[in-house]
């Protein structure tokens, strides 16, 4: 069932033409950051970032969803490189349209969705440093820009000043793969920005595929530079800012582990809801290079993978939730797999509100599902998806 969403019109005293928009469409509409290059807030390219933004309606009016986009990353000259020639429009805004549909997951128009009718910003991703850098890099005489935190920083004062967030009640800040590890890195630290604003409403997080790992690369993917090796080259390469608590808690040279979440988790203090498939397929083919169906080999190091997940996903504290699926899939708050993958009957989208909802109780919401074969839980997307 669609939410009925009424027309926004205005009167032309002078034509008197009726103009009308409606936010039942899942239209976003691009917001690229004024004075970028003085505010840091750039692309690696030096052009400026932005975000897509729906207005709320209803109930939603003063509650809002702001969404990192994901889209990995790279970590020295080389696959910053192949990264330009291979995903431009994760390292530019020239490539972006002045508009975007988005309907699904979190942005769904759907009475199912418990954050229907909030305002919508969808941050693109074009640091390619985990939404953390603050460094500039040169690469053949030219400057390359890994300025994450800036971005973070004038996202935040945009939504303030330009779109009402001002005048907000409730808060979720989430984000996808790259995006999820955004979050991670950023929760607390946006909630010092709302707070030194004078912001006093409900603040939670949610990091969807958003449990990153330092898994051993398969024997057999000869060559591959594990995440853990690309995570402290990367530290390095955008003079990355994670979190201080996590930092001073590990030894010097070693603060790169703050960017893989059993390591950052205990010492993030804002509540957050943890979305981690235990076949994750970004985790599953980068480190196995491999998809299904798997040969024995490589199917006995994808079950390596799981238990994993399934073990250090153990550690969640009461006040923050977990909803891991046995399914080879990534991320769910972006497509329907938010409202269709099932532990013990519970949709992501039920789980989420629910906990959202609780306030400051702590309740458990943790949801690990048992079962016991590859790719087996209720609503999982067809493997190889």
């Amino acid at each position: 069932r669609m939410r009925q969403v009424g027309l926004f019109c205005a009167l032309s005293l002078f034509s008197l033409f009726v103009i009308c928009s409606s936010a039942s469409n899942g239209v976003m509409n691009l917001q690229l950051f004024s004075n970028a290059t003085s505010r840091g807030s750039v692309c690696n390219d030096g052009t400026p970032g932005g975000f897509y933004f729906r207005n709320g309606t209803g109930q939603g009016i003063n509650k809002y969803v702001i969404h990192l986009q994901g889209g990995a990353w790279c970590y020295d000259e080389s696959s910053c490189v192949y990264r330009w020639q291979n995903s431009e429009y994760l390292m530019s805004s020239n490539p972006w349209s002045q508009t975007f549909n988005l309907t699904e997951g979190l942005f769904s128009l759907s009475e199912e969705n418990p954050f229907v009718g909030w305002n919508a910003a969808y941050v693109q991703y074009c640091s390619s440093d985990n939404w953390s850098g603050n460094s500039t890099q040169i690469f053949n005489g030219t400057n390359w820009f890994f300025h994450g935190k800036d971005i973070i920083v004038a996202l935040i004062e945009d939504l303030w000043s330009n779109h009402g967030l001002s005048s907000a009640e409730e808060v979720l800040f989430s984000g996808c793969s790259a995006g999820g590890q955004g979050v991670v890195v950023n929760l607390d630290f946006v909630g010092d920005l709302l707070e030194n604003k004078g912001y006093k409403g409900k603040f939670k997080g949610l990091a969807d595929a958003g449990w990153l790992q330092n898994l051993v690369p398969w024997v057999g993917n000869a060559g591959a530079v594990s995440t853990g090796e690309q995570m402290e080259m990367g530290y390095i390469f955008w003079k990355g800012l994670v979190s201080p608590a996590c930092a001073l808690a590990n030894n010097y040279n070693w603060e790169w582990l703050c960017y893989l979440t059993p390591f950052a988790f205990p010492y993030i203090n804002t509540p957050l809801f943890i979305q981690a498939e235990q076949y994750d397929t970004y985790q599953v083919t980068s480190n196995c290079n491999c998809n299904p169906p798997f040969n024995s080999q490589e199917a006995e190091y994808v079950a390596t993978v799981r238990l994993s997940f399934f073990s250090s996903l153990h550690t969640i504290r009461p006040e923050n939730a977990v909803f891991s699926a046995a399914c080879f899939h990534h991320c769910s708050s972006e497509d329907d797999s938010f409202f269709t993958i099932k532990i013990d009957n519970i949709t992501m989208a039920e789980a989420l509100g629910y906990w959202y909802n609780l306030g400051n109780s702590l309740s458990k919401v943790k949801l690990i599902d048992t079962c016991p074969s590859f790719n087996c839980s209720v609503g999982c997307p067809a493997a190889p998806y």
